[in-house]
């Protein structure tokens, strides 16, 4: 019975240990907070349909760009939070409440402005204004009571809609429940903005350290500089041991410090191109296509070219004004629509295409050109049966109007919705114009081009049964008459071909197969036509990136390699990857370090400790040299010495760039000489002629507190050094993501 037992409570031990350990779907632990796989997805569903509403387009690099943004904001709210929980801050629902009313118009409008011109980004925006950025793109009210009586009414407005339009119903509910996500994220917000607020309130400048730092910016310095960089010393003049590096070691220590296990890697990527025959054989298809259009005039033979061309911008057969083009990236055809007459192909050329300016071989014709107006006010009915269509057109020719026409077919402004109101509709781009068969609108084309006072009647498909719907229209009035273009655009982009890319994976495969250790592969790449790519200190989150930036499959499966089953001197086989697969990757694993100080002979580590302890070597060898110069007359006679003349520069400047030689300097009365004033690359030595008041400066204690205050800010909040730097190191971070 006692085996059986203890059989038994071992069972239940290993159990207990596999349920608390083994948690597969956990993706990331910040501080003792889990990220699950659930939960990240969740959070970048949300982001992305927030972005795609907020400014209408979502690419895969924005996708890659939100996701590592959710990722940083999970570990600064739970950073952050470790410290405000201490202090025992938490957000009300009032605090929320605060912070939707506290969204202004002029706030909104200076947001859409920085998006606009790429000064910003939707995730940097707080959740309160993306809130009302997404009331205003419904076109409800932007603010707290409107979005209180958006949640109050669109259950119901959705269930309306349901039926007949469940795609609008569809992006009602999405727009609800981004809001609804954006309003959880704010209480977050509000704790980060209370705690650095505190932190703000309880960092004050005092009038000593003020004056210190007017005085540093106020003072102009005369001077005259002799300087012997260290690199000036041979290697071969100096010595050195590893007691050496190891006391260096131990008095920088902190700069090799990770708070998350690292590897040091070296990588081969190589980004598959197309070759000379691969771009060779494009143009030639291209310029075959060019040929083709220009033997037909018809805007229908057009289409069937196109239809067969090989083309990243399909045929739509629409009028365009120029900005259309360029506001799309398609600048090749806006650079010559000026010059081009009707009809007109281009000749073959290179160029670049799209939000990556990618290559591309382009031909181009005009088949058509009218000049529209950009918006016109019409009134609008639609019926079913042509014979009414035709008779209701000669009536309102007869001096009737739309809207008295339409309230004689209710069932056809149930059915259609139109009732012939009077709206502004916009005509930007339309349509090419097709033939109407309608004896009672002779004069009509197309609305875009119909003239103003005229009614005609567009034919069109009604979706739900396929059957034709003739939608009459008169236009009332015209406004900004504009050139639009109807254009064939060619864009074929230049891509390898699967020969190419099989070449190129041989060559990569024949060289590993030849260089199978890290040392050879490092002697021998460069030759080979490979470059290496060196990571020290690599962590599973800059395997993320690294895997993002890849991106593929292949990518995944190589950084899991690295962190779970290289060891020590191995190289990985070769990876297929790339977000096109157009990558080719092999990793080679040189040392693995613990999560805290990178020990002192990693070859890494090893290596940066070597090159300060030979500046260090170097430059007392220079100050033993200099140990007699009493005077600048003698700097300047060093081996190997530089000089420079600086007639005004600030204390101010001079600290920003050599701040040991700017203290020696503030030290040095006018006239005087600094002596050797030793820097981490190089030993200056300063002849002081003279100080003097920058402009005039007068010292106000009030405003320097104020100057001052704000350096002490911008140090404890900057992204190296300051408090969220020492927060991180002290966070226990764990990142899995880079393997799901």
């Amino acid at each position: 019975m006692s085996v059986i037992g203890g059989a038994l409570l071992l069972f239940i031990v290993t159990l207990t240990d596999l349920n608390s350990c083994a948690r597969p779907n956990v993706e990331a632990e910040v501080n003792g907070t889990e990220l699950t796989y659930e939960d990240l997805e969740v959070r970048v569903k949300h982001e992305e349909t927030i972005t795609k509403i907020v400014t209408g387009k979502l690419n895969d690099d924005a996708k890659d760009q939100i996701r590592e943004g959710v990722w940083q904001q999970f570990v600064q709210e739970n950073i952050i939070n470790k410290q405000a929980g201490k202090l025992g801050l938490v957000a009300s629902k009032a605090d929320v409440q605060n912070a939707l009313a506290a969204v202004s118009p002029q706030q909104l409008e200076q947001v859409a402005q920085a998006l606009q011109y790429g000064q910003t980004n939707v995730q940097a925006i707080p959740y309160a204004q993306k809130i009302m950025m997404m009331m205003a793109r419904i076109g409800a009210q932007p603010t707290a009571a409107g979005y209180k009586q958006f949640l109050k009414e669109i259950d119901k407005s959705i269930a309306q809609i349901q039926k007949q339009n469940p795609e609008q119903a569809q992006q009602l509910l999405d727009i609800k429940e981004a809001c609804l996500y954006c309003e959880s994220r704010i209480p977050a917000e509000v704790i980060t903005q209370k705690y650095l607020a505190m932190v703000s309130l309880g960092q004050v400048a005092n009038p000593v350290g003020a004056k210190m730092d007017f005085d540093e910016a106020a003072t102009n310095c005369n001077l005259e500089l002799a300087f012997v960089p260290t690199s000036s010393v041979e290697d071969k003049e100096i010595s050195f041991t590893d007691d050496d590096l190891k006391a260096k070691y131990e008095s920088v220590k902190d700069i090799f410090f990770q708070n998350m296990p690292s590897r040091d890697i070296k990588y081969i990527n190589v980004k598959v191109t197309a070759s000379t025959q691969d771009i060779d054989d494009i143009k030639k298809q291209v310029e075959s296509v060019e040929d083709t259009l220009r033997k037909v005039t018809d805007a229908k033979a057009v289409e069937r070219i196109m239809r067969s061309a090989k083309t990243d911008v399909p045929f739509a057969n629409v009028y365009l004004k120029k900005d259309a083009f360029t506001e799309t990236n398609i600048n090749v055809v806006a650079s010559h629509l000026d010059s081009m007459h009707i009809g007109q192909v281009t000749p073959t050329e290179l160029t670049t295409y799209g939000e990556k300016n990618a290559s591309y071989f382009a031909t181009i014709k005009l088949i058509d050109a009218q000049t529209t107006p950009d918006s016109m006010q019409v009134c609008q009915f639609a019926i079913d049966d042509k014979a009414k269509a035709d008779a209701i057109i000669k009536a309102v020719k007869a001096g009737s109007t739309l809207s008295a026409e339409a309230a004689k077919h209710q069932d056809m402004v149930k059915k259609y919705g139109l009732k012939g109101d009077t709206i502004w509709q916009n005509t930007a781009y339309y349509l090419a114009p097709e033939t109407t068969d309608s004896a009672a609108s002779d004069e009509y084309k197309d609305v875009c081009q119909m003239s103003k006072g005229t009614t005609g009647f567009v034919k069109v498909t009604n979706p739900q049964d396929g059957k034709p719907v003739f939608v009459i229209t008169t236009v009332l009035d015209t406004k900004a008459l504009t050139k639009k273009y109807n254009v064939a655009a060619v864009l074929t982009p230049v891509k390898f071909t699967t020969a190419t890319y099989n070449d190129k994976r041989k060559q990569l495969n024949a060289f590993l197969a030849k260089n199978k250790t890290i040392e050879d592969i490092e002697k021998n790449a460069a030759k080979a036509g490979f470059t290496i790519n060196q990571r020290p200190g690599f962590t599973t989150s800059d395997a993320m990136t690294l895997r993002m930036n890849i991106g593929g499959e292949g990518a995944k499966q190589a950084m899991m390699w690295a962190f779970e089953e290289a060891e020590v001197g191995e190289v990985s086989k070769l990876y297929e990857c790339g977000k096109e697969n157009d990558q080719l990757l092999v990793v080679a694993l040189t040392a693995v370090n613990k999560g805290d100080y990178r020990a002192w002979d990693n070859p890494t580590v090893k290596q940066q400790l070597t090159e300060m302890v030979k500046a260090e070597k170097k430059a007392e060898k220079i100050m033993a040299m200099a140990k007699n110069v009493k005077d600048f007359k003698g700097a300047s006679t060093l081996k190997n010495v530089q000089t420079d003349s600086q007639p005004e520069i600030s204390l101010g400047q001079l600290s920003m760039y050599v701040p040991a030689l700017a203290g020696a300097v503030e030290r040095t009365a006018a006239g005087k000489f600094t002596g050797a004033v030793k820097t981490a690359t190089t030993i200056y030595f300063a002849q002081v002629n003279g100080k003097s008041a920058a402009n005039g400066a007068t010292y106000n204690e009030t405003a320097a507190l104020a100057q001052s205050n704000q350096r002490i800010l911008s140090r404890i909040f900057g992204q190296q050094g300051g408090l969220y730097d020492a927060f991180i190191r002290e966070a226990k971070i764990k990142d899995n993501r880079f393997k799901f």
